[in-house]
């Protein structure tokens, strides 16, 4: 289910209104959201239902824990694969991918 962001998430560290988050099973995303192109809203939703299908697969409190609080300075190899994972299988190439590497 698509949910719009509401301004409780302000009081959220990671999450804050302008980013798309999914928390299962559940897609939250930013009130821009629908002025975008809709071949960028499509490319959203994939990356996050790839999200919710590995948070379904670890377990949400798995997921959280090694996605957010493991390792949040340094290199997370959690959060690396499942980013990775999540940016290809959306259509995201590889090279832009690479890119976004950067980024987390």
């Amino acid at each position: 289910m698509i949910k719009q962001k509401s301004w409780l998430w302000w009081c959220t560290f990671f999450a804050n209104p302008h980013v798309h988050t999914t928390l299962y099973p559940h897609i939250y995303v930013s009130k821009r959201f629908y002025s975008f192109p809709k071949e960028m809203q499509q490319r959203i939703l994939r990356h996050e239902s790839i999200h919710l299908q590995q948070q379904k697969e670890q377990g949400l409190v798995k997921f959280l824990f090694l996605y957010i609080f493991a390792l949040p300075v340094f290199y997370n190899p959690w959060r690396y694969k499942w980013e990775w994972e999540a940016y290809t299988k959306s259509g995201t190439s590889k090279k832009k991918a690479k890119e976004y590497e950067l980024k987390f």
